[in-house]
């Protein structure tokens, strides 16, 4: 039977990887907590012989080492990840190819299409110069003739559209009181636009204005009015188009 000698160097040894494991346990839950040490640990460190600025060194080095493994991982989190890595890496070399391909085949689709619109564009621009071209070509006496022609059409018809819309919105006003910041101002727009649906009379020298007995009947009559207008307008624009065309016609008698 043997006995295992005493060593002082091995006991000295033993307390102080204690020491050290106590501290690094210390230091952890300090920098976890991010606070500074309190006094019974300062004490703690003091008898390890660490100055102030060991502690803050050490302080800094486990800061390093939870970050670091925070990043690491365990074993099984960092095996996981190998395996994540060589799958995407697999499915990369698979995929990647043939999404390269079918980009060649967009870029060069978009590049036929945006090539076809740009010479349909200038095929355009080429017929519509040549057209303001060939009416030039068109003897004056002509031209005299067509822009006499639009004239008129502008003046009568043209005219005529240019009354019924102001018509119309003369009507609107007559019917929306809304539009107005008062009753007064309402009747007096109402009673220039239609002397007999408003009464004006003189009350100490200030005009009183006050809706007619026949208001009602006028009212019925504007709105009749309005309808109609409102439906004729669009015919009327299309025959100004028309007529206008039709005007300009001999201007395009090169345009075959």
């Amino acid at each position: 039977m043997t006995t295992q000698e005493y060593s002082l160097a091995a006991e000295v040894a033993d307390s102080h990887r204690s020491d050290l494991g106590e501290a690094d346990v210390l230091l952890r839950e300090i920098v976890q907590a991010n606070r500074r040490p309190s006094y019974p640990e300062s004490v703690f460190f003091q008898k390890l012989g660490w100055s102030d600025a060991t502690v803050t060194n050490q302080l800094r080095r486990v800061n390093n080492v939870l970050r670091l493994q925070a990043i690491a991982g365990s074993v099984t989190d960092r095996e996981a990840a190998t395996t994540e890595a060589a799958t995407a890496a697999k499915v990369a070399e698979t995929e990647l190819p043939k999404l390269q391909l079918k980009r060649e085949k967009l870029e060069a689709e978009e590049r036929r299409i945006a090539t076809e619109r740009d010479r349909s564009v200038k095929r355009v621009f080429e017929q519509t110069e040549a057209v303001v071209a060939l009416r030039a070509l068109v003897p004056q006496h002509i031209h005299d003739q067509v822009n006499a022609d639009v004239n008129l059409i502008k003046s009568s018809i043209g005219r005529q559209i240019a009354d019924a819309e102001v018509r119309v919105q003369e009507l609107e006003c007559c019917l929306s009181p809304g539009r107005y910041p008062n009753e007064n101002a309402y009747l007096e727009m109402l009673h220039r636009s239609c002397r007999a649906a408003v009464l004006v009379g003189d009350v100490n020298r200030i005009l009183k204005r006050k809706l007619s007995p026949e208001w009602p009947q006028i009212r019925l009559e504007i709105e009749a009015e309005l309808v109609s207008l409102t439906g004729m307008l669009p015919d009327m624009k299309q025959n100004l188009v028309e007529a206008l065309e039709q005007a300009r016609a001999p201007l395009n008698f090169y345009c075959v």
